[in-house]
């Protein structure tokens, strides 16, 4: 008999864990050697198990699994990851697969889509279903927002007013509105609340617990 497939599983949920743990360590070819809630504990026991494949989530409370996976990857360059998460956000995956990432899964995938990931990233191939490849292709069609651009719309999403972001980014509030312009040409949008809810909707900004109080 060939030796298991040795899995790693990070997740900030105990629950899912242990019901990804049940299915996966009833498949004969896997074994689930670790588990971890938070990217300290994944790159400390990556270091430790040197698994054969690692299931991520990127909504970790302590940073994103983005920030895991580079990890692993200056850890040990060919460290094979599998993105696993509730979100099927274009910029989530395009910077997923930009940091190493093999596959990218949504939660609600099939058992035997699961199954047939960890088989082809174990074998050293990539795993990209329909949608997250149509994702992609969406973002890429997508003309690049600029690194400014990017922090305008945080701050967009955060409520801010024109004339707040010129002051918290020292630039004239005339200047913001002509970023304002652009990025509405790029995403497609007519006024702020639309450039909001598709930069969100897109994964291109975040939410952060602030814009809640």
């Amino acid at each position: 008999m060939p030796r298991p497939i040795q899995l790693l599983v990070v997740d900030d949920h105990p629950a899912f864990r242990a019901g990804l743990r049940a299915m996966l360590n009833d498949a004969p070819r896997f074994t689930v050697v670790g588990e971890a809630g938070t990217v300290t504990e994944a790159v400390a026991l990556h270091q430790q198990l040197n698994p054969d494949v690692t299931l991520m989530d990127l909504n970790l409370q302590e940073e994103s699994g983005i920030v895991a996976i580079r990890q692993l990857l200056a850890q040990r360059a060919d460290s094979r990851v599998i993105v696993l998460s509730t979100f099927d956000m274009s910029e989530d995956i395009h910077l997923a697969f930009e940091a190493g990432a093999r596959a990218y899964l949504l939660k609600d995938s099939s058992r035997a889509e699961i199954i047939a990931a960890i088989e082809a990233v174990h074998a050293g191939e990539r795993f990209v279903p329909t949608k997250i490849e149509q994702r992609l292709v969406e973002r890429r069609a997508r003309p690049a927002l600029s690194a400014k651009e990017i922090e305008i719309l945080q701050l967009i999403v955060q409520g801010l007013s024109n004339k707040e972001i010129g002051a918290s980014l020292k630039i004239t509030e005339f200047t913001v509105k002509g970023h304002l312009k652009n990025i509405f040409l790029k995403l497609h949008v007519s006024d702020r609340t639309e450039a909001a809810i598709k930069a969100v909707w897109e994964g291109i900004v975040h939410l952060r617990p602030a814009t809640f109080q």
